[in-house]
């Protein structure tokens, strides 16, 4: 196994794994590091510096800045793609054969290029862009709302770029039907995260938990949902934790709702472990929700909202509700008691089989590695 590399070409530094997509990355190239694999990162640096934690997992990485220019806006490639165009990086492909993984769309600027037809070519999708950047519009308004649109547009058509790839691993069943009719084959890869060993059921404390990047627009519109139209008459203590609260979300705190702004790592890690229930909210369904799984690692209660789980099989670890009666009788409920020992056991499966990292990764890339060297 040890004669096997890739080039994996990433939209952002993956390091520190803070975020969904830095989460993902990171610990995919961790899994294929430790199982045998020599990975040649390519990272698109803009403002998250450079990691050296990453020398440990990678036989070498090389850095790119995202060059961002007014013309870009203007450009037929949508301007997530079109910022990531380096041609250095496109010399480096080229001195070797080896097989290459595009993460995310945004870092697809040299899937079609004639010169890399040949090569073993796999895309990571994250999301379905377009869908993703058509909720970012619908959230905001002004000159960002005409961005939104306007690349929501170029992604839908830029889209058909997938068929170039080979491969596509979808994060979701949701996508993997949606990028069925390309050329390509599309697989099922689930997102990749820290694989933390949960064996024991253990006790957790009176508060209910939404966590998650509280500048990004998704995630405050819930916050703010949960707090106004949930626990507005509530006496039951929620905790909302995360990056960059807004000044209008921090004003919302009150006797039984704390909002804690920037966590550090450990301090989020405690706040996840020992919540009774997890909160989770969302008014949109692209991708998987990372924090749905890390929530999954714990003791406590998930309730969440049906657009947290479209498309994926992990509603019946969770309760599902929609409306804020529906949200408040269920979350009153839940932290009455603990999470039962059979419903423990059954996350215990889940991670042990469906979402094994090590496994998922070594099953659909390492074969596809394995499969082109056999060819």
């Amino acid at each position: 196994m040890n004669n096997k590399s890739i080039h994996i070409i990433s939209f952002d530094v993956p390091f520190p794994a803070d975020y969904g997509g830095a989460i993902d990355v990171y610990y995919r190239i961790k899994a294929l590091n430790e199982l045998g694999v020599k990975v040649i990162l390519h990272c698109y640096e803009y403002g998250r510096g450079r990691a050296k934690e990453l020398e440990d997992i990678t036989e070498k990485v090389y850095y790119y800045s995202r060059k961002k220019r007014l013309v870009d806006w203007f450009s037929k490639r949508p301007f997530i793609v079109q910022t990531r165009r380096s041609k250095e990086l496109h010399s480096r492909l080229l001195k070797d054969d080896f097989p290459l993984l595009f993460e995310g769309v945004h870092s697809t600027f040299w899937l079609d290029d004639e010169l890399l037809k040949k090569r073993l070519k796999i895309v990571r999708t994250h999301n379905i862009e377009h869908l993703y950047y058509d909720h970012l519009a619908e959230n905001t308004s002004g000159i960002k709302a005409f961005f939104f649109r306007s690349e929501a547009k170029k992604l839908k058509k830029y889209e058909t770029i997938l068929n170039h790839a080979d491969h596509i691993l979808a994060i979701s069943e949701n996508d993997v039907k949606h990028f069925n009719h390309f050329k390509s084959e599309v697989t099922l890869l689930s997102p990749c995260f820290n694989e933390k060993e949960i064996k024991s059921l253990n006790s957790t404390e009176n508060y209910g938990l939404f966590h998650g990047n509280l500048s990004v627009s998704e995630n405050f519109i819930s916050a703010k949902w949960l707090i106004q139209q949930v626990y507005s008459s509530s006496s039951l203590r929620l905790v909302i934790a995360g990056k960059n609260p807004s000044d209008e979300l921090l004003a919302l705190a009150n006797q039984t709702i704390q909002i804690i702004a920037n966590p550090s790592e450990v301090e989020m890690n405690a706040l996840i472990e020992n919540a009774r229930v997890h909160v989770l909210h969302t008014h949109q369904s692209t991708g998987v929700k990372l924090k749905l799984i890390r929530s999954l690692q714990t003791s406590g209660s998930l309730i969440v909202s049906p657009k947290m789980v479209e498309g994926t099989n992990l509603s019946k670890h969770c309760i599902v509700v929609d409306s804020p009666e529906e949200w408040a009788k269920s979350i009153e409920e839940a932290m009455k008691s603990e999470l039962s020992k059979n419903d423990f056991d059954k996350r215990v499966k889940l991670f042990n089989q469906e979402l094994n990292t090590k496994k998922n990764c070594e099953n659909k890339i390492v074969k596809l590695l394995d499969d082109k060297m056999t060819n």
